[in-house]
């Protein structure tokens, strides 16, 4: 694992912590709070950027995360920010994000 790679991933970590930070602050109706949705976008947009910093061979020892998507979202909510549907949004934390972040810590660890 490069450097680079260590830290994207170490970055990655830091974004779904503050996105976990953030939804816990804005209780079971943080999807209703404009600043929290809008707060987790970017750090969403940054978990992707960092993605794109990864090396193939890095990202192929986490095969169950969907890079594809990661880094595709990225785009959207940099590129077309008012196209994204907060139902997208709700549904990778609510569903990918700790998976996600296993993963990132997993690949540190055998890096």
């Amino acid at each position: 694992m490069t450097p680079r790679d260590r830290a994207s991933l170490e970055r990655i970590i830091d974004c779904a912590d503050a996105i976990n930070a953030y939804v816990e602050r804005g209780g079971p109706d943080w999807a209703g709070d404009s600043m929290a949705v809008d707060a987790i976008a970017k750090r969403l947009e940054e978990i992707g950027e960092q993605a794109k910093r990864i090396s193939a061979d890095t990202l192929g020892t986490m095969p169950e995360i969907d890079w594809g998507a990661v880094k595709g979202m990225r785009d959207v909510i940099a590129h077309d920010y008012l196209d994204v549907q907060i139902e997208a949004v709700i549904d990778v934390v609510r569903v990918d994000l700790a998976d996600l972040r296993r993963a990132a810590i997993g690949a540190q660890s055998e890096g």
